[in-house]
């Protein structure tokens, strides 16, 4: 059991608690749940209590993991809850409609450098021999 879980592989572990289940060592199979926790896999340790008929060595573990799972659950939601109040505060927040920097007047069909030379200025600019348009 040392060596399983100080292998880190989930595979070393559930292999072990197979062969504790074949040789019908159910005391060693509830002593690998504990040693191995953070390793095993929850729904095949449910699943292979529930087919040797042994749920009540497995229940404590599986009691365990219910814990943790509605715990990491409750911070989630709570984090989620936490997360949509700062961004509603911000969506009410007032729109800041002060200009930054001068205005440009443009008209339709007007290119940078037409709208900067109009704004100038400037006679209002043709196109000349552009495709698909034609001289006004």
């Amino acid at each position: 059991m040392t060596y399983a879980s100080e292998s880190r592989q989930c595979e070393i572990a559930e292999e072990l608690i197979s062969w504790f289940l074949d040789e019908k060592l159910f005391e060693c199979f509830g002593a690998c749940l504990f040693q191995c926790y953070d390793l095993l896999r929850p729904d095949v340790i449910l699943e292979l209590a529930w087919r040797h008929n042994i749920m009540d060595f497995a229940m404590p573990y599986m009691i365990q993991i219910m814990r943790e799972y509605i715990t990491k659950v409750d911070k989630l939601e709570q984090s989620d809850h936490v997360r949509t109040e700062n961004e509603t505060a911000n969506d009410q927040k007032p729109i800041d409609f002060t200009v930054q920097g001068p205005l440009m007047i443009t008209a339709p069909g007007m290119g940078v450098y037409q709208q900067s030379a109009f704004a100038a200025g400037g006679v209002y600019p043709t196109y000349s021999g552009a495709p698909g348009y034609s001289n006004y």
